[in-house]
């Protein structure tokens, strides 16, 4: 009873770290609006998990805190692993990202961490539920098919590092075909298998979480001010929240890679497998338990090397603080803005009327553009003032603009001031003034 209780205690207090996320992050309260990622996402963690298991006694936090242990650590090594191929793909970039140093190292780590998790259960929450119930067809995969799939993994590896414009979405997809006659061989759990026997219901069912995940990735991306952004060849415009309608179909095959990859690594572990009720798989008698830890080394290592390119690369704009937003346009004004509590544009442009009151009428203008401007997909007050040297000096300007006229004059610009340390991406500009044409959340 005492543990009926405590997970449902469990549940409670996830469900509350949701609800104060939203109030916060739609209120401009930090952390919630600064780091809103980490909070939404170990909120759900702790509520599906605590529902799972006082409805059904099965979860990972407390009943299997070592499997729960290896999905955090091999969750973060993944997602710095796309990390690596988004330095080819330039397929998103992050911005508004709130502070440097040692935090910011370790909140990538618990901010990837929550990938494996939060898809898995939500996958064990379909489970129980039975959505769907059964999907069982006479439509079968070939035995003969599953000797295909390892090249055909290695050709989906090739392609978009040779070609990432055009073959960039079989990066979702690739380690399936990789894995797969990997699990399927040595006994761990195998869609492979089931596909053979015309067996799709795990298959649907990780699609089906694939999809419900990213959409709550995206909601809670769009309100956070650290954020990620999308520049996916072919799609610039057309998007909900922040992603292109197209790229929610990659949510699904992405599941499914998450399934397979932990699957391929609990084969390699030994010991219990993460979901309940799987007969112990061992571990493959072939490959020593030592290289297992040298897999987690190596996984470390990979980490390392992404977040540090991830930081030249990646990240395109950091959070400031009012008053150096402003302090070149008016160090008076800036300072008294800065001193009313309003932390973030987004509150000084929402309370205008009264914060014109605190601004000397002749720089109104100039401050109000900076802030849209600096706001706008939170590219920050560097980007900001770049633009303004280049006569783009508000938003309704900046979407008028041409992306390759603009990127070219940017560029030369930037070349001679150095007002930005890494180089400009014209798919990032392209972001800025789609961006700049938006009139809702669905544009």
């Amino acid at each position: 009873m005492q543990t009926k209780a405590f997970a449902k205690w469990t549940m409670i207090a996830g469900a509350t770290i949701v609800v104060v996320t939203l109030w916060g992050a739609t209120h401009f309260v930090p952390p919630f609006y600064t780091h809103t990622y980490p909070f939404a996402w170990y909120g759900l963690i702790f509520f599906l998990d605590g529902l799972l298991w006082s409805r059904w006694n099965e979860g990972f936090i407390f009943k299997r805190p070592g499997s729960f242990a290896t999905l955090l650590f091999w969750s973060a090594v993944f997602w710095f692993y796309f990390e690596l191929w988004n330095l080819r793909l330039q397929n998103w970039y992050y911005a508004g990202v709130s502070s440097q140093g040692l935090w910011a190292h370790a909140e990538a780590y618990m901010d990837f961490a929550t990938v494996l998790p939060g898809i898995f259960l939500v996958y064990r929450l379909l489970c129980r539920l039975k959505i769907p119930h059964q999907v069982q067809t006479s439509i079968r995969l070939s035995k003969q098919a599953r000797a295909w799939f390892f090249p055909a993994g290695v050709a989906m590896i090739f392609l978009p590092a040779a070609f990432p414009d055009i073959f960039f979405p079989m990066v979702w997809g690739c380690l399936i075909f990789l894995l797969e006659p990997f699990c399927a061989k040595f006994g761990a759990p195998s869609l492979v298998r089931n596909a053979e026997q015309g067996h799709w219901t795990t298959f649907v069912r990780l699609l089906l979480a694939g999809l419900i995940c990213g959409g709550y990735w995206e909601f809670w991306n769009h309100l956070s001010l650290e954020k990620w952004v999308y520049t996916v060849p072919f799609f610039s415009q057309g998007k909900l929240f922040e992603m292109p309608y197209p790229g929610f179909l990659g949510f699904p095959p992405f599941a499914v890679e998450c399934f397979v990859m932990a699957n391929a690594v609990f084969l390699v572990r030994g010991k219990r497998h993460w979901t309940p009720n799987t007969p112990g798989i061992g571990h493959l008698e072939s490959f020593p338990r030592l290289a297992y830890v040298a897999m987690m080394v190596a996984g470390v290592l990979l980490s390392e090397i992404s977040y540090s390119q991830m930081k030249k690369n990646t990240v395109d704009s950091h959070a400031q603080d009012i008053y150096s937003m402003l302090e070149d346009i008016s160090a008076a004004d800036a300072r008294r803005l800065a001193e009313t509590g309003w932390h973030y544009p987004a509150q000084i442009l929402i309370a205008w009327d009264r914060s014109c009151l605190l601004i000397a009428q002749p720089f109104r203008v100039a401050v109000k553009n900076r802030l849209e401007l600096a706001s706008l997909l939170q590219m920050g007050a560097k980007n900001a003032r770049l633009l303004e040297k280049a006569g783009v000096g508000s938003r309704e300007t900046l979407a008028r603009q041409d992306p390759g006229q603009l990127f070219a004059v940017l560029t030369a610009i930037n070349t001679a001031e150095q007002i930005r340390k890494s180089p400009l991406l014209k798919r990032r500009i392209k972001a800025w003034i789609y961006g700049a044409r938006r009139t809702s959340t669905l544009y």
